[in-house]
Parts: structure tokens; sequence; C-alpha cells
């Protein structure tokens, strides 16, 4: 059985946090209370595909995606919540701070830690550690991470004593870049491009075009008539 944090006669003190930050991030975490996230937009991203097949291969227990900004990464993270809490997972185990809205950060020593913390003691209310243990694992999403000063050294510290599955985003590639490194075998990195054609069709009423490239390999772009095709293809 796992106990509660409350139940386990720990001496630490309990964590807290300024009541407004908390009651910003009960506003960015409505499932903890029962209610429905924001509604998303349109079709899905091929990126939210590509995210849970990284998160799910565990190569890292960081997957990071970095694009320039208004190309889906946070609807890509609200679809993946969305995604986890249809699959049953308890929304006491989904944490999700967008770290560009709160100004309140600004007061507070190593946010990420503390935040995570705070999740820990009073909305999972089992350490990290244990939940995973028992195949139970905290998920925890930070958006727009590179607005906090030392986030990589946070996350270091966050993922080498805590075992949780952490997605992160970032529109700020050489940020997040000169993070990478300090984080190496511990971050998995996506890029997050501009939408391919096969996604602005749907979103203009318009059937999927298909792959005109094999699935089977990239070979076909070194042959001269491969690009020859492609053109009279796109002229049809």
């Amino acid at each position: 059985m796992i106990r509660s944090m409350n139940e386990s006669g720990s001496v630490f003190p309990v964590p807290e946090l300024p009541p407004g930050l908390v009651a910003d991030l009960r506003r960015q975490n409505p499932w903890w209370t029962g209610e429905p996230a924001p509604v998303q937009p349109g079709p899905r991203r091929h990126l939210v595909g590509q995210i849970r097949r990284r998160l799910n291969l565990e190569l890292a227990p960081i997957v990071a995606v970095r694009g320039p900004r208004q190309v889906g990464k946070t609807t890509a993270q609200l679809q993946i919540i969305e995604d986890l809490l249809a699959e049953g997972i308890p929304p006491n185990r989904i944490l999700r701070v967008q770290f560009d809205e709160l100004g309140s950060l600004q007061a507070l020593v190593d946010p990420i830690l503390r935040i995570a913390d705070w999740f820990e003691h009073h909305i999972a209310g089992t350490h990290f550690n244990r939940l995973a243990r028992a195949g139970r694992w905290a998920h925890l999403l930070f958006d727009e991470v590179q607005v906090v000063s030392g986030w990589h050294v946070q996350l270091k510290f966050l993922v080498d004593n805590a075992s949780v599955r952490t997605m992160i985003t970032g529109s700020s590639a050489l940020r997040i870049e000169q993070g990478r490194d300090s984080l190496a075998g511990r971050i998995s990195t996506i890029e997050a491009g501009v939408f391919s054609l096969t996604e602005i069709g749907p979103l203009h009423g318009l059937e999927t075009p298909k792959p005109f490239l094999p699935t089977n390999g990239l070979s076909a772009i070194v042959d001269k008539a491969f690009w020859t095709d492609l053109r009279e293809h796109g002229l049809r």
C-alpha cells in the first residue's frame, strides 16, 4: 500500500508556497478539482505523437520540445494531458506549470524545485519515488521553462533525486541548448517546426495529402528522378 506523506511520519517541514502562486497553479491545473482543461484548437499536430513516443520509450527522464512561439508547443502539452487523463492517470499525478505567466516566481528561490516539493506533498500526497516504484509515475509538464533562472540546474537535481516523467518546452533555442549541455544523458530533445502541408490542409477543410516520400527511408532524396517526379506531383 502506498502511504500518503501525511502518514509517513516525516519530520521535515511542510513545503508551502505564496497563496497567490498556489491560486495560479490551481488555475493552470483545473483537473485537480475535477474541472476540464481549456478547449484546444482543431486537428492535432504530428508533434503530439512524437512527444508521446519519446515519453513512452523512456530514453531519458526529460523530453524537451523547443521551437519558436506559436508553433503549437503549449497546445501539444495540453493535448498530452488530455490523453493522460483519458487513459486513467489520476489528476493528482499531473502537474503543469506555464512559467511565462507566473510573475510571482521572481521572489521564489529555485521555483521549479519548490513547486515540485509543494505538488508532491499537497497534491500527489506521496513521495515521487514511492509512486514510481508502484508503477504510478508522476508527470511534470513545464512550459517556457527557459524563463526560469538556473532551470537546467534545478531539473538536474530533480530528476537525479526523484523518479518522475518530465516534459519541458522552450522558445529560446539558445537557452535550451545551453541547458541541454548540463543535462547530458537526462534529456531528449524534439524540434517543433512550422506546420507541415499534412497539418495545414485539415485546418482549411482540405483532405490530408498523401506523403510522397516513401516511409521506409530517405534514400530516394539523392535520386534526381525523385525531385523531378515531386515537382510534377506538386503541379497536378
